[in-house]
């Protein structure tokens, strides 16, 4: 299950204090990628069956694709379908899958395999949407083989992104929509002790080949395992289990209450031991890592995070490529900021100062559902929303907000999570409901699943595409905030400007070495402190790549729509490229782009 993630950072008008400099702007031109012919060169194959047969055959193997990847375990199952047996798909068992090398290595020779047998279809005898799914998988695929060589560096914990971060959320809105529902569940609590074990394992394999995580990374791990179970008969999945099987039709009170004892019992003797073996773990391997700085000082770094960075954020550029072209926009956003401050000054401090139409969260939602009418194709009715609010036991750990992705088969209830730590202000959330509700996270999935695409198409995630997606509806929300034409232009440039200042860093710490000095040195100019600075870098250390999901992935759309609007002129609709856009589905950028000059046809038509 993979869901929807905001990272954690505040932003402020990073260039007041220099916006009416005098800059000379050094501006890099970046072009459209030579290389896009050879990325979606297809192998010719000759057959002689006919198209039918053809594509009977690829519907078959695209179902087993999309049944092996939605029974990796039963987490994904429980979050990807609520009647799986409607597809023909079962588990024998409930399971949380394995992470080990030994796992890792198998995982290629699948990907292997399935390339193989993806390859010897005959492209041109297939359907439109077969195609589709052929080019993203085969993408994806491609992608995923450049990672065998350096399987050991995968990590599965994290400050903010880990596992052990994520699992307490994953686990407290599980579906419990029938008695085996809640038996898979408690089984899966029991099974966290020997899941926890093996991540353990991996952890000391990376300690004993020097490839182990910083001190820094290491201490901010165990504080949020720490506070998770800091107080055991209060746990956040105590309640969270009561409440879930609550509505459970078939279930006895006496049975529900003996249900809740064993989830009690699952808890406490064996999430909590879990947790604590992990921190001892991590207590004992604090130290071990030789490398407090990014990636690149490590022996296969550079290859490791180019391999992060493309299958992350699914953009096929070069790192030098995606340097210039963040360099490009973020000088293009300093621009545009300097000339909206000597042109309307009093923007900031209308952008300071203003009131949005909505404080309250769930109103939010409903206002700007209604808002993006002109712009966003309309939703079924019986969509909905329902926000949340994270347990104060996880407020330190994880983002100010994050939409849980709904089950394919049942995309129109949605969840909503806000974190209400001290941290975060969420009387002004109005642009971080727009990245999570509408027009983000959920009118992206809810858009998609609508349109009834194939199941394999449903089930690929893509995070550059889709948190890409995210930071755009933020910047677009604030022209429906009500505010002036000047300052919804200010605050979206200076979003824009500061994530592209966290894509520079996460690339020059962890791809050209720069040191904790030298990114303080560079972030001072744009209004940071050292303390500031020293978060920033601690954070790219920890998470490679995952700041440039947000801005990568915004930075290829806009790319996109640029050349639309070049090409189209007055005929460009931005609803109709939204529409493109989204109902594409998540599909490396690369798919994208190489559709796009036909769409761009059939606009002109």
């Amino acid at each position: 299950m993979k869901e929807k993630r905001r990272r954690n950072r505040k932003l402020k008008f990073l260039f007041i204090a220099c916006a009416l400099w005098a800059v000379v702007f050094c501006w890099y031109e970046v072009g459209s990628r030579t290389n896009l012919t050879s990325l979606m060169q297809r192998p010719k194959v000759k057959t002689t069956e006919s198209k039918e047969t053809t594509q009977k055959r690829f519907d078959e193997f695209m179902l087993q694709v999309f049944k092996a990847m939605v029974t990796e375990d039963t987490l994904t199952l429980n979050y990807t379908l609520k009647e799986p047996e409607k597809y023909g798909v079962s588990m024998e068992k409930p399971t949380l899958g394995a992470y080990t090398l030994s796992d890792l290595r198998d995982g290629i020779m699948t990907d292997e395999n399935w390339l193989s047998s993806l390859e010897r279809f005959p492209y041109e005898a297939l359907t439109e949407e077969q195609k589709l799914e052929y080019d993203t998988l085969r993408s994806l695929l491609k992608t995923e083989l450049k990672s065998s060589e350096v399987l050991e560096y995968s990590e599965c914990l994290g400050p903010t992104t880990g596992i052990q971060a994520q699992l307490p959320l994953i686990l407290a809105e599980y579906h419990f929509w029938d008695r085996q529902d809640i038996e898979d569940y408690l089984a899966l609590l029991r099974q966290i002790p020997d899941y926890f074990a093996q991540i353990i394992d991996f952890e000391k394999m990376k300690s004993e080949k020097k490839l182990f995580m910083s001190d820094v990374t290491c201490q901010a791990i165990i504080k949020q395992c720490k506070d998770f179970i800091a107080e055991p008969k209060e746990n956040y999945l105590l309640d969270s289990f009561s409440k879930g099987i609550a509505s459970v039709k078939g279930v006895s009170e006496e049975e529900r209450a003996e249900y809740i004892r064993q989830n009690e019992a699952a808890v406490s003797e064996c999430v909590i031991p879990a947790y604590q073996s992990l921190i001892s773990a991590l207590e004992q391997l604090k130290g071990t890592g030789n490398n407090a700085g990014g990636l690149c000082k490590l022996t296969g770094g550079k290859q490791y995070y180019e391999y992060q960075m493309e299958s992350m954020t699914g953009s096929y550029r070069s790192i030098s490529e995606i340097d210039r072209l963040v360099d490009k926009a973020l000088r293009s956003a300093e621009k545009k900021m300097s000339r909206i401050m000597t042109k309307t000054p009093d923007a900031y401090y209308d952008a300071e100062d203003f009131t949005y139409p909505c404080t309250d969260p769930a109103e939010t939602v409903d206002y700007l559902r209604e808002q993006i009418s002109n712009d966003f194709e309309p939703l079924p009715d019986d969509v909905t929303c329902q926000v949340k609010y994270v347990d104060e036991s996880l407020e330190d750990s994880l983002s100010p907000a994050l939409y849980m992705t709904s089950p394919i088969d049942d995309y129109k209830q949605n969840v909503v999570y806000l974190n209400q730590s001290d941290d975060y202000d969420l009387t002004e959330c109005f642009s971080t409901i727009a990245h999570e509700a509408y027009p983000g996270h959920l009118y992206q999935n809810a858009y998609f699943l609508s349109q009834d695409p194939a199941l394999f198409r449903r089930v690929v995630s893509v995070g550059g595409y889709s948190e890409g997606w995210g930071t755009y509806a933020e910047k677009y929300s604030y022209q429906l905030a009500g505010m002036s034409d000047e300052t919804a232009q200010l605050n979206g440039e200076n979003l824009i400007a500061t994530l592209c200042l966290y894509a520079k860093a996460d690339i020059n710490v962890n791809y050209y070495d720069w040191s904790r000095k030298k990114l303080t040195a560079f972030l001072k100019d744009y209004g940071f402190d050292t303390s500031q600075a020293s978060v920033v870098y601690d954070s790219v250390v920890a998470e490679p790549v995952s700041y440039m999901q947000y801005t990568l992935g915004y930075l290829e759309i806009n790319e996109l729509r640029t050349k639309a609007e070049n090409a189209l002129g007055e005929k460009f609709s931005l609803k109709k490229f939204h529409k493109y856009y989204l109902g594409t589905g998540a599909v490396p950028f690369v798919v994208l782009e190489d559709r796009l000059d036909q769409w761009i046809e059939e606009q002109k038509k």
